[in-house]
């Protein structure tokens, strides 16, 4: 009889334990998602009311026409700063006040959207990151996919202003320095994420024609399959695991475009495969201002 009520009492521990256990996993499922999100996962977390912070990264106005219920505008362009028509991300001290307005705290979960190609919510996936926000995640086909089979809401939503407090995640940010560094180091590897013309130095947003030398390209459309609506999408990971491994992570991984938005999109999926990877802030615009060595 001892032996049986230990083993219902260790039983009881052990079925308990598994609840517990289940629980944690479910309320971490939001990051386990590989930083991608699908809009019926979204819809059902808006319907249980669970505590999602959405973000819509386009211009005020289209968000004004209609987004996705509950959803936030942070329109991407609030995270630049221009300087002699180069674009960077806003520093600590200046992007704090936004991040503050936007209700954005250390324990927020995010989901971020754009129309659908999401090179907008891959770049403020990148400020979000570099700045300390760690639950963040991208949905998958944004708003283009989610209007399929949802609807959308105009009504203007906001949180109360937050006391968040800005820290820089430096090993993702990549400074000129750090990007003239890769240039020579062997063990650093540089991403192109323009056109493929813009590689070869046929075309160029600036007077300077190539590419910083040593760059490789990676072409962003391979990336993407159209879902069973004709809406543009991410592949499955198995297929985005696939195309990755062609590249090398072992070393330490710089990406760039012409101002930093479809480098962030790279970023963003090499980061979601576990590269040490990170972003050129100012891009080829930054380093053709600077007269720097180029190859064509």
């Amino acid at each position: 009889m001892g032996r049986m009520i230990q083993w219902r009492e260790l039983s009881k521990f052990i079925a308990y334990f598994m609840f517990i256990t289940w629980a944690l996993l479910s309320g971490n499922a939001f990051a386990q998602q590989d930083m991608v999100a699908e809009p019926d996962w979204l819809k059902a977390q808006i319907a249980d009311k669970q505590p999602v912070v959405i973000f819509d990264t386009r211009a005020k106005d289209d968000y004004d026409k209609g987004h996705i219920p509950t959803a936030i505008s942070f329109p991407v362009d609030d995270t630049y700063v221009i300087k002699d028509g180069v674009y960077y991300v806003k520093n600590k001290v200046t992007i704090a006040p936004l991040l503050r307005e936007k209700g954005v705290t250390k324990d927020s979960k995010i989901i971020i959207y754009d129309q659908g190609e999401l090179m907008h919510a891959s770049r403020l996936f990148w400020v979000l990151e570099l700045y300390g926000v760690k639950n963040v995640a991208i949905l998958n086909g944004g708003l283009n996919a989610w209007q399929q089979h949802n609807a959308l809401s105009q009504k203007v939503n906001t949180l109360p202003k937050s006391d968040f407090v800005s820290v820089l995640k430096s090993n993702i940010y990549a400074s000129t320095t750090v990007a003239k560094v890769a240039v020579h180091n062997p063990n650093y590897e540089l991403y192109d994420s323009r056109t493929y013309d813009e590689y070869l130095g046929k075309k160029s947003v600036t007077d300077k024609y190539g590419r910083i030398p040593k760059a490789k390209y990676i072409e962003l459309s391979e990336f993407f399959t159209t879902n069973e609506d004709g809406q543009k999408i991410l592949k499955p990971k198995s297929e985005l695991s696939d195309i990755l491994s062609k590249l090398d992570n072992n070393k330490k991984t710089i990406t760039y475009c012409n101002k930093g938005t479809a480098s962030t999109l790279s970023y963003f999926l090499l980061k979601q495969a576990g590269f040490n990877v990170a972003h050129y802030d100012g891009s080829w615009l930054d380093w053709s201002a600077k007269g720097l060595p180029i190859e064509k």
